[in-house]
């Protein structure tokens, strides 16, 4: 038997809920590193022989019987046996992607993360990568074969890789010896199948059920265009959920992402790509970059991920994000812990949320957003994140201004050293000129309507917001100006208020300041100050809306 190698890339990250100051999470995907250090790899081309899906999800089906299988299932069964977790179902479509996988995996290294999740979508497969254990040897043995993955099979069952096995060995040597791929899968998500393909413009409705152990499922699609967009959800049969994913005018791939929450923070359930007015690759080439080339100090691969997450957001047409070296020690103290623990999670008993971390170190931010991983490759790290459109909404936040990156070693695996990675994502608010923002608020508003500025109705609207800035409630603040807002009774039949607070004023438009009503002048008032739920540095907006008797 020539080597075991082991894949365990874990990939867990936060994405934003409705509003700054909030932590959610997502993911988890798992692949590994490229090659060995030093060994010169080309390009791979995956064009597997088979069949592919044409739906995800549908009804588990057992595999064709074979003296490798049999004996491979038995093991797992006996694991699972002793360690008191459930038996995993043999799934014919982790067999054909084990037996797809081992064709390609490298003699010197494991299998990259694209080709894991490429086999996985086109045999019909959602949930994030398996645990995958690789070992190179007498093929034709199956009792060589066991011997080497029994020792990590009680392990990778712990973990919670219990849903479903698969096995598949390919021939690859002169000798007759080869490489079987083995896979332990976790799922907590159940659907009805789903279409890999849409028509032009077509649609599906995903009805979906996630285990009691979660809570609060949420839906997000990443377009061909690169935005991502939460999808709203309606109740379903049996506690579950559905939503409806359109194709509309996009075109090629859209990536699906289903999350939800445990004690532990919010996690991937199933991230899968759904083509629209195409048909899915037959094949995958992946050419290993110098993203995929080891770092070798935790400063490098800290400042090797921020280069590419600035290269992607100049690609999205957004500003870089400034280094932050106090939220970069928060950062790297969770990776420390992390790495301590074997638990990668945003949420710690000991430390709380991201935003309760970075609350102890006294930092100051309107936004807090999280990204936390295991990887084994800084390229792969960031290609797995970018793919992930919870991920993705976070490394590409309009409102995030700063980022703390910590990176910490772990074990070597395969010649490479894992890497426990924590991105904390920040917003230093901007010094907002008011005179110069109520400008701005008055042209969008006068871009909906025609109105006028009234100077009167101005200076009451500014004395609002200044004392909103210094913390008051609305209750507390409109006394202050209630008798100067009663003294222009004879000028308006009718006077309105708008109150809003918003991180920036980009999010800010004139149709959800005035609506539909009836508007005859306008007086704006801008202060910065704190928001219980936007942080420091919120822009309070004042509209005063007056209507001429």
């Amino acid at each position: 038997m020539r080597h075991l190698t082991v894949l365990a890339l874990l990939l867990v990250a936060g994405c934003p809920k409705g509003g700054p100051q909030q932590v959610g999470a997502q993911p988890s995907w798992r692949g590994g590193p490229s090659a060995k250090p030093g060994t010169k790899i080309g390009p791979v081309t995956f064009a597997p022989a088979t069949e592919p899906a044409q739906r995800y999800n549908e009804p588990l089906r057992a595999p064709p019987k074979t003296a490798l299988g049999d004996a491979v299932v038995a093991a797992v069964r006996d694991a699972a046996g002793q360690a008191g977790t459930a038996v995993p179902i043999a799934d014919a479509r982790l067999f054909r992607a084990c037996a797809e996988l081992a064709e390609v995996v490298p003699e010197e290294g494991v299998i990259g993360y694209s080709l894991v999740e490429f086999a996985l979508h086109r045999n019909g497969i959602v949930e994030p990568s398996p645990h995958l254990l690789v070992v190179w040897g007498d093929i034709d043995s199956p009792e060589l074969i066991v011997e080497q993955l029994k020792p990590r099979l009680a392990e990778i069952l712990a973990d919670g890789a219990t849903a479903r096995v698969g096995i598949g060995a390919a021939k690859r040597l002169a000798d007759g010896s080869g490489a079987v791929v083995f896979a332990l899968q976790a799922s907590a998500v159940s659907t009805s199948p789903i279409p890999r393909a849409l028509p032009a413009g077509g649609s599906f409705t995903l009805d979906a059920v996630v285990d009691a152990r979660y809570k609060d499922p949420e839906v997000f699609i990443t377009y061909d265009s690169g935005s991502t967009e939460r999808l709203p959800l309606k109740a379903g049969h049996a506690g579950g959920f559905t939503s409806e994913v359109r194709c509309g005018a996009h075109k090629g791939r859209q990536q699906v992402e289903i999350t939800a929450a445990d004690v532990s923070g919010s996690t991937v359930l199933a991230n899968f790509p759904i083509w629209c007015g195409t048909t899915p690759p037959a094949s995958l080439t992946v050419d290993p970059s110098l993203d995929d080339a080891p770092a070798t100090t935790t400063e490098e691969a800290e400042h090797r991920l921020l280069a590419l997450v600035n290269r992607d957001r100049q690609v999205a047409g957004l500003h870089a994000l400034q280094w932050d070296e106090k939220v970069a020690g928060v950062s790297r103290a969770h990776s420390e812990e992390m790495r301590r623990t074997r638990n990668v999670a945003h949420i710690s008993p000991t430390t709380g949320s991201a935003a309760d971390r970075v609350r102890a170190a006294k930092i100051k931010t309107a936004v807090v957003l999280e990204n936390v991983a295991r990887a084994y490759g800084v390229g792969e790290a960031h290609q797995g994140l970018m793919n992930s459109p919870g991920h993705r909404a976070n490394i590409t936040s309009h409102t995030a201004t700063h980022v703390g990156m910590g990176a910490v070693f772990g074990e070597e695996v395969s010649g490479r050293r894992e890497l426990f990675l924590t991105q904390v994502f920040t917003r230093v608010p901007p010094k907002v000129d008011p005179a110069k923002a109520a400008g701005l608020v008055l042209q969008r508003i006068s871009s909906v309507k025609p109105v006028g500025n009234n100077a009167r109705l101005a200076a009451i609207a500014q004395r609002l917001a200044d004392a909103l800035a210094t913390g008051k409630t609305r209750e507390q603040a409109y006394p202050l100006v209630k008798k100067d807002v009663d003294a222009l009774g004879s000028l308006y039949g009718r006077v309105g208020s708008v109150i809003t607070a918003a991180a920036d004023l980009d999010s800010v438009d004139g149709k959800s300041l005035v609506g539909d009503q009836k508007v005859d002048d306008v007086g704006i008032g801008i202060a910065q100050g704190p928001h219980p739920e936007i942080g420091d540095g919120a822009v309070w907006i004042v509209v005063l809306l007056g209507q001429k008797r």
